[in-house]
Formats: structure tokens, C-alpha cells, sequence
């Protein structure tokens, strides 16, 4: 039996060769260094301090739906630390996997990634599935802002940018990397539909009270017809009226495949 045994593993490793893929996300510079003035329209700058995020349900499938690598459970990040950083690694089929897919959204029992314990312990006070903390600056005015967001957003069906092609093909006997990107200048685009600019002005100017922090809840306050035409288009999106709910809104667009490479957003 031991015999027969052998050849027919082999044989069936041959059949079906293996690879390692492992899946990474990064936030690009944007997020780690900041934003420049010159990316904004208006002059502002942005620096974030933190970045968390809780990434789950990662994975590769093919055309029908066989899932070859999945996500053990949700990980929480803080892309303003260095990067890209590992998200999971694993085993799977060596071929095309047309999917790929991850989400954005709260779990109570997430595990941290590159996050500190107090970070993790803040998501999962708050219900989070991202928390952004940081400051514009304009000839020196400074306005801070720490926004928390429980959206639970599935990007699916990403693909590269440039045409390449969805999903990713594993290579026999090798290890291929794939990145889920963030990008944190969407948080002040100023349409949610093309031609999108960044600006910051609407936002340093909610700041109600003068304390020189912008709170969601001041945002909610400016309504998005009392802003200059031409800017703050919804790209008719539903109930979308003041500042935060377009900033709100704007979070299901922030998940990207190797880079530039888009995915399709679908509320959970």
C-alpha cells in the first residue's frame, strides 16, 4: 500500500501545483507622510497621525466562486506606521484567480496587525472600521480632526490598473504578492463622481466653535448648497446633503488594488 501510495501523491502534486501568495496593505505616502499643498487646490496641507483601519473577509476565488486563500479573521492596521505591512499568507492552487476581494468594517473580535493595543482597544470602543486622525495646515492655521466611521464596505472584483487584469495569477512554486491599498486623500475629494479635486477650505471652515478641531458633527452642520457651485457634486448618491455625509460616503471609495488599480465598492 505504502507503495502505491507515494507515486500517487506525487502525482497528484504535480497535477496541482502549488503557490504562496501573500496579501500586504499600505496606504502609500499620502497616508505616511502627509499630503502636500501643491496636491490641493485651495492651498491647505494634510498630515495624518493615525490611520486605523480593521481589514477582513480577504480573498482570492476564482470564476465560480471556489475560494483558493481567505482572511483567518479580521486584523486591524495603522497605515501612518511604515509599510506595505502583511496582511495573511498562504497556500493556494497555482493558476488565475479572477477575485479579489476584501472588506472594510467593525469586529469586535479583530486582532491587531501593526496597531497599538490602545488603537485596537479605541476601534473596538467606538465600533470603527476606520478611525482617521491628523490636521490641514494653511499659512499657519492649523485645523485638527479625529472622525470615526463604522461603514462595512466590500471591495470586490479589484483589478490592476492600466488595464491589467483582475485578480492575480499564482506562479508555481512562488510566492506572489499582492497589496490592498488605501487612499487617504478621498476623505477630501470634493466630487464623489470623476473630477474630483482635493480641497480642505469647506472643511477648516466648519469649525463652529472656534476651537481649531473639526468634529463630524460640525461637518454635518454645513450643508453641501451652501457651498460654491461646481464643488461637492454627489454623483447622485442617496441622502447624501452636508459635509458629513459626503465625507461619510466618501470612505466607500478608499479601497484600492495594487496602487491605483480599482475595486467595486458594495455596502454590507
Amino acid at each position: 500500500m505504502r507503495n502505491v501510495l507515494i507515486p500517487l501523491v506525487l502525482s497528484l502534486t504535480a497535477c496541482n501545483p502549488i503557490s504562496v501568495v501573500k496579501v500586504t496593505t499600505w496606504g502609500e505616502a499620502f497616508i505616511e507622510d502627509g499630503i502636500p499643498a501643491s496636491a490641493f487646490e485651495d492651498g491647505w496641507s494634510v498630515k495624518f497621525t493615525k490611520f486605523l483601519v480593521v481589514l477582513q473577509g480577504a480573498a482570492l476565488a476564482d470564476g465560480q466562486g471556489v475560494v483558493g486563500a481567505e482572511q483567518p479573521g479580521a486584523k486591524a492596521f495603522d497605515l501612518v506606521k511604515k509599510g506595505p505591512v502583511e496582511v495573511f499568507s498562504a497556500t493556494a492552487a497555482a493558476k488565475a484567480w479572477e477575485v479579489v476581494r476584501y472588506a472594510v468594517g467593525p469586529d469586535s473580535n479583530a486582532a491587531a496587525g501593526n496597531i497599538d493595543d490602545a488603537d485596537l482597544a479605541l476601534l473596538k470602543s467606538r465600533t470603527a472600521s476606520l478611525i482617521v486622525i491628523g490636521s490641514g495646515t494653511k499659512a499657519g492655521v492649523t485645523r485638527s480632526f479625529e472622525w470615526s466611521f463604522t461603514n462595512n464596505t466590500l471591495y470586490d472584483a479589484c483589478e490592476r490598473a492600466e488595464n491589467m487584469g483582475k485578480g492575480v495569477t499564482l506562479v508555481p512554486g512562488k510566492e506572489v504578492t499582492v497589496q490592498l491599498t488605501l487612499h487617504g486623500d478621498h476623505f477630501f475629494y470634493d466630487q464623489l463622481g470623476e473630477g474630483a479635486k482635493l480641497r480642505f477650505e469647506a472643511i477648516a471652515n466648519a469649525d463652529g466653535n472656534g476651537d481649531n478641531k473639526v468634529t463630524l458633527d460640525e461637518l454635518a452642520v454645513v450643508q453641501l448648497t451652501s457651498l460654491p457651485q461646481g464643488q461637492y457634486g454627489t454623483a447622485g448618491a442617496a441622502n447624501v446633503r452636508n459635509l458629513k455625509d459626503f465625507v461619510t460616503q466618501a470612505t466607500r471609495s478608499i479601497g484600492h488594488y495594487e496602487g491605483e488599480g480599482h475595486c467595486t465598492p458594495k455596502a454590507r
